[in-house]
């Protein structure tokens, strides 16, 4: 299943895109703290599974945060991003680049984002808080 499938899948089974709902309503743990050098990560203990979310982070960022690390934590189950870069020659940046399309395909509507096909995909970044490459992506992954 493609991310935006299980993204929208998501949404019908809990009734929302706010992600720290679905992390709470899939039983995942979800902690801010203060971080250096990382926004987010997740991390599965013992077969619970725990969101971390730095706590500097305005609101939007967090929620950003929160549904990119919920994307790991349902498209990456089992992978270990640290024992990657230290110890093999996995390509991660493919998993960063798949969460974070999960995390604009969970956060954003595709009937929200119409009115922006119309503009510069610089607006439609702008207001979702996202680079202009992940803005893109996901105005070009709409249904009209």
């Amino acid at each position: 299943m493609d991310q935006k499938r299980m993204a929208e899948s998501l949404v019908r089974k809990y009734g929302t895109r706010d992600p720290y709902r679905i992390a709470g309503a899939m039983g995942l743990i979800v902690i801010h703290a203060p971080m250096q050098g990382i926004r987010g990560f997740y991390q599965n203990m013992k077969r619970c599974g725990i969101i971390y979310i730095d706590s500097n982070l305005d609101e939007q960022q967090s929620r950003f945060v929160c549904a990119h690390e919920l994307g790991h934590a349902l498209l990456h189950r089992g992978y270990n991003r640290i024992y990657m870069d230290t110890h093999t020659y996995f390509a991660v940046n493919r998993y960063e680049i798949e969460a974070d399309h999960f995390a604009v395909d969970l956060l954003y509507d595709d009937d929200d984002l119409l009115p922006f096909l119309e503009h510069p995909v610089q607006l439609a970044a702008d207001c979702m808080g996202v680079s202009v490459e992940l803005a893109s992506y996901r105005l070009q992954s709409i249904k009209a």
